[in-house]
């Protein structure tokens, strides 16, 4: 079958799309991506590759773009969304108008999907899929996509050969594996761990052999110069590690950054890392409120622990990232700013910090609900337009904030002065060209030159536009 890739951004270049895309290739299907970004006429594109099916990305803070996407479709073609905001939100389907979806990973129920469709079989057995017949709204169970290791590679020149400027990047993100340990609140593991009946294993990780054999793949057809490993959880098995820390060096070398939690970074895998060529550990901080952090985001870890990661890293010349949440439900300014607070302590090389994302049905929309504060309307959402949604009371401090957070973390602002500025402004915009500073921290961050830095933002535009999906969910 012909199957048309839908995406909005090419800021939202997707390693689960690329998974999918070498599952499907491997199957005989024809393939082809389609970015409405960088698509002089988009529809045309894709009505010109009279595709039978197409998967659309249906993200959370996309919905405007998803229902847009379907609209556009030709009559005769299968439209199936796919992404965060297809796995979570129930009602998405008959909001956006396409014909169905399919929920979580898509390496097992995508191929059962075209399968089924180009031989007429029962559409009942597919698993994970969702789709309207009818009046009658149809959904199948999820399924078991097989062991990592056992699916072909990923496909890459679905992006970068259609859109050289992604190829050309030296910058690129891999991932040695799916799922985490934890269970925070916000996060979509616990929900899409529960789609699967709670019985898969809580990390699936890829061999070694696989990692090195992914990255050398990519190193012989495109340029790369530093890589980033986009786990949600890098460095859970010490087992993996050493194997990882012994071979990296030697038939990969190149620097990379990636993501852990500050629980696992013991004294033994902080060594590891370092040995392994980590330049940049992110790890997560949410709150600078112990107690908040626990209570209002679900994820119990002490103020101790995440000194100790910070420690650790940086006595081996690793430098820090923290992610960070502000305006959650029921936090006070003065909460937000134990957040700035702690990571001056901690000497945070690169904050990085969102305002808190009431997604459907989601932890943070139960919380708010439980205080009393209305929903926020999914087609509300969008990146650009990021609010502190969840703040009681007024949201501007917050906002403002978020705005000031990495130059005042850098270049230890004193949170007094902060919060003067942040409750003195009537609107954060005032503080927009900070998004030039910010644009800088991040580019030192990934490790690339500023030359390569302009080239690729001059075609992907704004950061800021990216929806949020993740490794395993495009």
């Amino acid at each position: 079958m012909r199957v048309a890739i839908l995406q909005a951004a090419a800021v939202d270049e997707s390693l689960a799309m690329c998974d999918v895309a070498g599952v499907l290739r491997a199957r005989g299907h024809a393939i082809r991506l389609f970015l409405d970004d960088q698509e002089r006429d988009f529809a045309g594109a894709i009505a010109g590759w009279r595709p039978d099916v197409a998967l659309v990305q249906a993200a959370y803070m996309g919905e405007r773009w998803t229902r847009t996407a379907v609209a556009l479709l030709p009559p005769h073609v299968t439209s199936v969304l796919v992404g965060t905001a297809a796995t979570f939100d129930g009602e998405l389907l008959d909001r956006v108008g396409a014909w169905g979806a399919l929920m979580g990973e898509l390496d097992d129920c995508a191929p059962a999907l075209l399968a089924a469709l180009e031989r007429g079989t029962s559409l009942h057995e597919v698993p994970a899929l969702q789709w309207r017949d009818g009046e009658r709204l149809h959904s199948n169970a999820w399924g078991e996509p097989p062991d990592l290791d056992a699916l072909p590679l990923p496909d890459r020149g679905l992006y970068y050969e259609r859109y050289p400027f992604l190829g050309r990047f030296p910058w690129k993100r891999f991932a040695t594996g799916r799922g985490c340990v934890h269970s925070c609140g916000f996060c979509y593991l616990p929900p899409l761990r529960d789609g699967y009946g709670g019985e898969r294993a809580t990390v699936r990780r890829k061999s070694v052999d696989r990692v090195i054999t992914e990255i050398q793949a990519v190193r012989t057809r495109w340029p790369l110069e530093r890589i980033h490993f986009a786990d949600d959880l890098f460095a859970p098995s010490r087992p993996w590690l050493e194997e990882l820390a012994e071979r990296y060096p030697r038939e990969v070398g190149i620097p990379f950054t990636c993501n852990t939690s500050p629980e696992t970074v013991t004294e033994v895998n902080a060594d590891l890392l370092a040995r392994a060529g980590a330049r940049v550990v992110g790890i997560g901080l949410e709150t600078g409120s112990e107690a908040n952090r626990d209570a209002l985001l679900g994820r119990p870890t002490k103020d101790e622990a995440i000194r100790r990661a910070a420690q650790r890293l940086k006595a081996r010349g690793v430098q820090l990232l923290t992610f960070n949440m502000l305006a959650n439900p029921g936090e006070g300014f003065d909460d937000a700013l134990s957040t700035l607070a702690l990571n001056q302590e901690l000497g945070t090389d690169f904050p990085r910090v969102n305002l808190a994302y009431p997604a459907p049905d989601s932890y943070l929309e139960r919380l708010m609900s439980e205080r009393g504060m209305e929903p926020i309307q999914p087609d509300a959402h969008s990146r650009e337009e990021w609010k502190a949604w969840c703040a009681e009371g007024d949201p501007v401090p917050f906002e403002v904030l978020q705005r000031l957070f990495r130059l005042a973390t850098r270049n230890k602002v004193s949170p007094g002065l902060v919060a003067a500025l942040a409750k003195a402004l009537p609107t954060s915009r005032w503080l927009s060209p900070l998004a030039l500073y910010d644009a800088s921290v991040e580019a030192r961050w990934s490790g690339v030159s500023l030359i390569d830095g302009l080239r690729y933002a001059r075609h992907a535009g704004k950061p800021n536009r990216r929806v949020t999906y993740h490794e395993s969910l495009p």
